[in-house]
Parts: C-alpha cells; structure tokens; sequence
C-alpha cells in the first residue's frame, strides 16, 4: 500500500465523517477494523493539549500494524484547524498546524495512511494547499446562502428518503424540511424515526410529519420569523420561550430579524411603487417591465430581490404588507439597537428581544388595517 493522505472538511458534520468512514471500508477489510484503525481525537482547547494531540497523530501514523497488516490512523474532528474561532487563533494553535504543515510537505512514506477531518478551512490556507498536493481533499464547503442549503437540504431528503424506503407527500416534504431544518445529521435521526413509526406502509404524510418530528433550533428560528410577519405577539413569545436557554441565541436571532426586516423593507418599497405584485394566498412577482431607476437600485442592493425563489417571495411579501414602509425602518433601526444592548447592557438576551419585537409589533388588527393598501373606489 502506498502513502495516502486524504483530508476532508466541511460545515456539515454529518457528511464529513460519512465520508471518512466509507474512506476506512475502502481500505481496511472489516476483519481487520478492530485493530486496524487508530483514532486520535482532534477536539483540543489548551496549548498542552493541541501539542499533545498533533504528537500522537504523527506517531500513529508511523506505527506499522501488526504483523504488516493494513493500518490506518484517523486524525478525527480537528478544531484548531479551522482559522476561526478563539481556539484556532492562538499561538500553540497555528505552531501546531505549522508543525503538522511541515510533517505533510515531506509525504507520508508506503503503507502509511492518514485520514483528516475538520470544519470549514480556507481555501487559501498553507495547510490546505499542501493537503491538495501530497493527497486527497473532499471538502463539502460552508457558508452556504440559506437557498443554497435548502436546495441541498432537499435534494439530501430526496436520497435519504430513498434509502429508508419512503415517499413524501409534497406538503409533508415542505413540512418536513420546515419543522428539522437543514442539517444532515438532523435529517437522517427525522427520517429514521418515520421509518419505524409509519411501519408497513411507505407513503408519509403531513400529520405523520406534525405527529413525530422534532422541531430543530434552525426552524424555531424560522418560526419567529413568520410570527413576526404576521405580527402575531403571542407566536413571538411562545417561540422565543421555546428558544430560551441555549448560549448565543439571542444574537443569532436578532441577526436574522435585522437581515428580514431589510428584506421586507425592500419588498414593500417595491410594491408600492408597482414593480412587484401580489396578495395574502395569491400569486406573487415582479413586473416583466421595469423603469431603469429601479434595475439600476435593485442591481447594486447586496443580495438582488429579483433572485428570490417563488416560494419565498410568496411567503415574505404578505409579510411586508402587513407593515409600512416608515413601520419597516423603525423596526430595522430597534433592532439594530436591541444588538448593541445585548452586548452592552447585563439584562437577558430574551426579555431584551421580547420587549423590543411587541414594541415593533403593536396591535395587529389596527397596524395591518393602516398598513394594508385601500383598494379602487374605496374612501
């Protein structure tokens, strides 16, 4: 067997450890597995530790198997390889991926196997570069647009479905991918758990879906932003409870409220000045001809609107309509300030949020009524 290296990278957890395995079962027969591979866990946090660890790993590797057998080593979940974050960025951290950087230049030397998995690394990166030249990289990427994940997220569905031998209603599938959200891992526990509950049969469901799927953190997400939407109070609240308790919510969601308000903010500016139609559960777009001044403002915003998906135009311009404009820009600048708060103020994350969306919200019935465009011949 010749020297092999193979690194494999990526946000999705899930994936990246997949592959490595099927990597192992490619070249450890199953017999030999029990002895044959040797893990060094990556996951370090203090100096000692990441020093210790790049040690053990390159010491494995140059352990032959017993009596010539193949061996492999898999260098599991890297932390401080990623270039982010507090551990990565300190100095036993980039020493040790320089030393590992340094060892890997050299090539690994016949029968030696390394097996390498980490989060997201830069594609610019020394270690990267070296990892493509002296072996294999698979890497599954990361910072994905939240299209780009849902697209994936579904087309993982489809396969995964496939494999437990189910079939999904069209409303069960949106349903399904609403409710768990995107990540791999969370798909396939979900689906596992429809397989058994909807045993001898394979056709499933909404109310199978509503009945047994656990709602992820990402679609509770999701779900305070449609109750903001629909200026629905009490829905914030429920959700927001539901959320509560779990480190760093509260900046991550008072990043996506701004990021939607920006969007709704856009959308009603383009309804009302007629360059994009729709209704409440009724079709949704944009007009086929528009003035130059608006392809020109569209074209220079950071994320063009005309490129959004039927589904969510359908979805986030009733939501705009259930604001004004001037509504729109005050809520973007509440939350703007809610962020700084959270990071300068000792209050809680969740009564500041609370607070901040039922000031934004108000009385639905009275807001939606001012905010609603009276029709033809109305006074």
């Amino acid at each position: 067997m010749n020297g092999k290296l193979c690194f494999i990278c990526g946000d999705d957890d899930y994936l990246v450890d997949s592959a490595a395995r099927e990597r192992i079962n490619q070249l450890v027969p199953a017999s030999d597995r029990a002895l044959g591979v040797e893990i060094v866990d990556g996951r370090r946090d203090t100096a000692d530790e990441i020093r210790c660890a790049v040690d053990a790993c390159m010491e494995s590797v140059q352990t032959p198997g017993f009596f010539g057998a193949a061996k492999v080593t898999w260098f599991r979940d890297v932390t401080f390889l990623t270039g982010s974050g507090r551990v990565s960025e300190t100095v036993a951290a980039k020493e040790a991926v320089e030393k590992l950087t340094e060892w890997l230049k050299k090539g690994l030397l016949d029968g030696q196997v390394l097996i390498l998995t980490a989060g997201k690394v830069l594609r610019s990166s020394v270690f990267f570069k070296v990892c493509q030249k002296q072996g294999e990289v698979e890497d599954f990427g990361g910072g994905l647009k939240s299209w780009e994940r849902e697209k994936l997220a579904d087309q993982r569905l489809e396969t995964l479905a496939k494999k437990a031998g189910l079939v999904f209603d069209t409303d069960a599938r949106t349903e399904f991918l609403n409710r768990v959200g995107f990540d791999t891992r969370s798909l396939v526990q979900e689906i596992e758990k429809l397989r058994l509950y909807v045993t001898g049969r394979d056709r499933v469901t909404v109310a199978d879906v509503r009945e047994i799927t656990s709602i992820g953190r990402e679609a509770e997400a999701w779900d305070l932003l449609d109750a903001f939407g629909e200026r629905d109070a009490l829905g914030v609240l429920l959700t927001l409870k539901r959320l509560g308790g779990q480190k760093g919510v509260g900046i991550m969601l008072a990043a996506m409220l701004e990021k939607n308000v920006r969007e709704l903010l856009v959308l009603r500016e383009a309804y009302d000045r007629k360059w994009a139609y729709g209704s409440k559960g009724g079709s949704c777009g944009w007009n086929a001809s528009l003035p130059p001044e608006a392809v020109a403002l569209l074209n220079v915003l950071p994320v063009n609107p005309k490129s959004m998906n039927a589904w969510a135009m359908k979805k986030k311009l009733p939501h705009a309509l259930n604001y004004t404009v001037q509504e729109l820009r005050v809520a973007r600048f509440r939350i703007l300030e809610l962020r700084e708060k959270m990071v300068s103020t000792s209050l809680p994350e969740m009564f500041l949020l609370e607070t901040a969306l039922l000031r934004i919200i108000g009385n639905k019935q009275m807001a939606v009524a001012k905010s609603r465009p009276m029709r033809a011949g109305a006074r």
